[in-house]
This record gives structure tokens, C-alpha cells and sequence, in this order.
């Protein structure tokens, strides 16, 4: 076991031992991260707040010296980073480089994008050639009509296009990754082209094409049950998953492309950020009274006459962030 792997091992943990007991100061670094290369997007998706340009973010595109310092920072007890948060990554000129950076301190990396951008030969042999262990294509629907309800301005043939040109790169150089993942939200009316995706997707070569239910308006939700997120009670609308424990505040961190740091990926507005590691080291920020005014309401669920969006959030534990094995490449965690 090399001291890198042992080092991330041992604050994993601590981590672990320490959200078990939900402790308000941690001690450990999260090993979990999204970072948002670009919060600017070329699609206006329905529920999206970047969009429907609703949210109070900045745009931005973080610079790579701007990453340098926060993978310089993390990167040592990182086991996984997700590229993509409120904006479109692949805008971001950048995230290939980014991601060959992250992958000098054995993170598994994974992008989420619409794929709706003009792609050089050079940019998909950069993409190959990054160490990218998973793409994530949002695709959600099987014909140009059904997929731009949701995708408003995206462009179908393109994002088709973009998947089979990488996919061939990927043979030519006979390359193990990255992994390329059509993901697929089902809506009500998108439902009934699932099984015409899925034969998109094996013609294509898509090495997985996953259904997932979306967080929307209620006239959206699917009518099947399993790609419903919503439970109604009392005339109102609750989450299936909420009431657990958010992992969130002990193993991950998001950090927004202006460096702004947000308790999870969910926070939509800069106003109930905790912080940002432009102006302070991540380390500062991590158990500042933010971190701990939130950590303790998980833990006792009481409210005091302080608050913050961790202790306003309608859906603690129903979006908490994937098990980051799942990414890894078999022999590297």
C-alpha cells in the first residue's frame, strides 16, 4: 500500500468514524467533490436554475490556476471528483487539463454534461487522453421533439454525434476509459421512449444507460412510480428520501466556479454559501460556524434562533452524493 492511498485511507476513516457520531468539528478533509469548472450553460432547461437564470450566482469560469489551488489544498485526501455542477463543464477551456492535474493525486474524475458543443478532433483526444474515468451524457429523450421539452435549445444530433466520435476515438486508441454513461430523466413525457433510448444507446456503443427520477414540478413527474421522487401528504408535496443523514457535511464538499464553497450540490443561491477558498484556505472554512450550526441541527434536528440553508432544507438525506467506488477503476481504490 503506497503512502498516497495510505494517507487518503486513513482520513477516509476518520471521516467515516466521525459522521457516524456526527461530530461538529471534523477533523478529516472531505474525500468526496464537485466543482463546477463554468457555472455558464448554453441550454435553458426547464428546472434548472442556471436556465432559467433564476439563481443569484455569478457567472464564471474558474481558471486552472484557480483549480491548481484548490486540488493542491484537497487533492491529497480526495478519492473522487464530479466536474459539473450548476453550469455546462466542457465551456470551460480548461477541464481536460483539470482533470489530468486532478488524476496526479489518484482521484477518479467524472464529468456531467449536454454535450450540446462543437468538438474538435483535439478536443476528444484531449478528452481520452485526460485520465477521465466517467462521462455522463444528459440525454432525455430518443427524438428531437421529446428531448428539447426538457433540453430547451439543445440539439439532439449533435449530442449523438459528439457520443459516437468519442466512442470510435476511444476503440481507435484501444484506451480502458472513460466510461460513457447516457443518462436518461424520465418525465412524464419522455417515459415512453425508454426502450427506444436503450437501442440508441446499444447501436451507439454506450457502455451504460441509466433512468433516473428528476427533481421537477409535479405536472413533470413520471407516472411510473420508481421515477417518482415525490410523496404527497396532507395535500403536500414531501420527498421519498428525506429525513436521513446528510452525508454532505462530513465526506463532501461542493465548490462553485467563482470558489464559492457550498454545504452540497443542491444549494442554489451564493447568499447561503459557507464560505469561499479564494479568500480563505478550504481548511478555515471547513469548521467554521456555518459547518458547525449545521452539522449540529442533522445531528439533533432542533431549530435555535440562528439558521442557515442546512437547517432550512426541506430534503436532508434525499440527495446525498454516490458511493465514489463506484467510479473507480478496478485495482485503484
Amino acid at each position: 500500500m503506497n503512502i498516497r492511498y495510505l494517507r487518503k485511507r486513513l482520513n477516509y476513516n476518520l471521516i467515516e468514524y466521525q459522521k457516524s457520531r456526527m461530530h461538529s468539528v471534523v477533523y478529516g478533509y472531505p474525500y468526496w467533490m464537485t466543482i463546477d469548472p463554468s457555472s455558464v450553460c448554453n441550454l435553458q432547461c426547464r428546472f434548472c436554475p442556471t436556465g432559467q437564470k433564476r439563481n443569484k450566482r455569478k457567472q464564471a469560469i474558474m481558471s486552472f490556476d484557480n483549480f491548481n489551488t484548490i486540488i493542491n489544498e484537497l487533492g491529497p485526501y480526495l478519492f473522487h471528483i464530479d466536474f459539473c455542477n450548476w453550469g455546462e463543464p466542457l465551456l470551460n477551456g480548461d477541464i481536460w487539463k483539470m482533470i489530468k492535474r486532478a488524476k496526479t493525486y489518484g482521484v477518479t474524475a467524472k464529468v456531467d454534461t449536454n454535450l450540446n458543443v462543437v468538438m474538435t478532433d483535439s478536443d476528444i483526444s484531449s478528452l481520452i487522453s485526460s485520465g477521465l474515468d466517467r462521462l455522463t451524457v444528459s440525454l432525455d429523450g430518443a427524438t428531437q421533439e421529446v428531448y428539447e421539452k426538457y433540453r430547451k435549445n439543445g440539439n439532439i444530433g449533435l449530442v449523438m454525434d459528439n457520443m459516437k466520435r468519442i466512442i470510435s476515438a476511444k476503440k481507435a486508441v484501444n484506451a480502458a476509459g472513460p466510461h460513457i454513461h447516457w443518462q436518461y430523466l424520465v418525465f412524464r413525457h419522455n417515459e415512453h421512449e425508454m426502450q427506444k433510448a436503450e437501442e440508441m444507446a446499444a447501436a451507439a456503443g454506450v457502455d451504460s444507460i441509466g433512468f433516473t427520477a428528476p427533481f421537477c414540478s409535479p405536472e413533470w413527474v413520471s407516472s411510473i412510480d420508481k421515477y417518482n421522487n415525490y410523496l404527497k401528504k396532507d395535500d403536500k408535496l414531501g420527498f421519498k428520501n428525506a429525513g436521513g443523514v446528510c452525508g454532505w457535511l462530513w465526506d463532501g464538499v461542493t465548490i462553485n466556479a467563482d470558489g464559492s464553497v457550498s454545504p452540497c450540490c443542491s444549494v442554489e443561491e451564493e447568499k447561503d454559501d459557507f464560505g469561499n477558498v479564494f479568500e480563505e484556505p478550504f481548511r478555515s472554512i471547513w469548521n467554521n460556524d456555518e459547518y458547525r450550526l449545521a452539522r449540529k441541527y442533522v445531528r439533533n434536528r432542533r431549530k435555535t434562533n440562528k439558521e442557515n440553508v442546512c437547517v432550512r432544507c426541506d430534503h436532508i438525506g434525499a440527495s446525498n452524493h454516490a458511493d465514489y467506488r463506484i467510479f473507480a477503476k478496478q485495482g485503484n481504490v
